[in-house]
């Protein structure tokens, strides 16, 4: 029996089933009683987004559900999912939002459900390729649409030592203050609904009737700037809640934010490491925290 792995965020959805993978845009419509998400809803009048917590753990199946379809799974298979890492924390508890959303994801092709902490997800793809276990901390950096999950995780003792979602943070956030200044002659503030801003730094253009327009380069330099940032306010967290044991050797970035940087990050005294495939990497992490290959 295989191993299904769907990491649903507020931009989009990853999902991974044996050498396949994919992603399905976060964006719904009900067309009557039929709900259509992906692409289709988000170009289509009348489309939504997920906004809250609650809203994504509502339509957590329905993005399963159309994941599972696009995959063209046959037979039984045990799914692996993930919640961000505060929320999974609050909620990993009987009556919470974890064992509700497990439940609810039981049935028809799936036997069982593992729920996980998204960041943890990316801290296990990282070190199941690194040919030695670091010595010292790693800090990894989950970059989503509207959050951002921070992990310092301690190799040598295999745990947690801190951990924290920034609500209100990541992509969007980079695109409206670090991106949407760079390009604004082109994209005056305010065009865009947030999946629609997603999809144009997935695109690196910006078109009108005929005429295109390359933004690749301000994407860059926007990711980097807002990025040099996160460092600064997480740094700031962990001296607030850790103290001494605050300390890292590297940072791990991946998650949609990641994607961004083309290339190598900037850093003088602390390697910076982006993670390959960065949108993927929680997806592969849980898959391997699943027991699957």
């Amino acid at each position: 029996m295989g191993v299904f792995v769907c990491d649903l965020g507020f931009s989009s959805a990853k999902w991974m089933y044996e050498e396949r993978q994919g992603r399905i845009i976060s964006a719904f419509r009900y067309d009557g009683d039929n709900l259509i998400v992906g692409e289709e809803a988000l170009l289509s009048s009348g489309s939504s987004y997920l906004k809250t917590m609650e809203e994504l753990v509502r339509f957590y199946p329905e993005f399963v559900g159309h994941s599972v379809k696009e995959a063209k799974v046959e037979g039984m298979i045990s799914l692996a999912v993930g919640l961000p890492y505060s929320y999974w924390q609050d909620q990993n508890k009987p009556g919470g939002a974890v064992p509700s959303l497990a439940k609810a994801l039981t049935g028809a092709l799936i036997t069982d459900v593992a729920i996980f902490p998204q960041g943890l997800g990316g801290l296990r793809d990282y070190l199941d390729n690194v040919e030695e276990r670091p010595e010292g901390n790693v800090l990894g950096i989950d970059i989503g649409f509207n959050t951002i999950i921070f992990t310092l995780f301690s190799p040598q003792k295999k745990q947690i030592i801190y951990g924290k979602t920034l609500n209100k943070r990541g992509v969007h956030q980079m695109a409206t203050s670090y991106l949407l200044p760079r390009i604004k002659d082109l994209a005056p503030s305010g065009t865009f609904t947030p999946v629609e801003i997603s999809f144009l730094i997935e695109k690196g253009y910006l078109q009108y009737g005929f005429d295109r327009h390359d933004v690749r380069k301000e994407i860059n330099e926007a990711g980097i700037a807002y990025i040099e940032h996160i460092i600064r306010d997480v740094q700031g967290e962990l001296q607030a809640h850790v103290g001494m044991h605050a300390d890292f050797d590297r940072v791990l970035l991946f998650g949609g934010g990641a994607a961004l940087l083309k290339g190598e990050f900037p850093a003088k005294n602390i390697e910076v490491i982006v993670m390959p495939a960065p949108e993927f990497a929680n997806a592969r992490g849980f898959r391997s925290l699943a027991g699957g290959k």
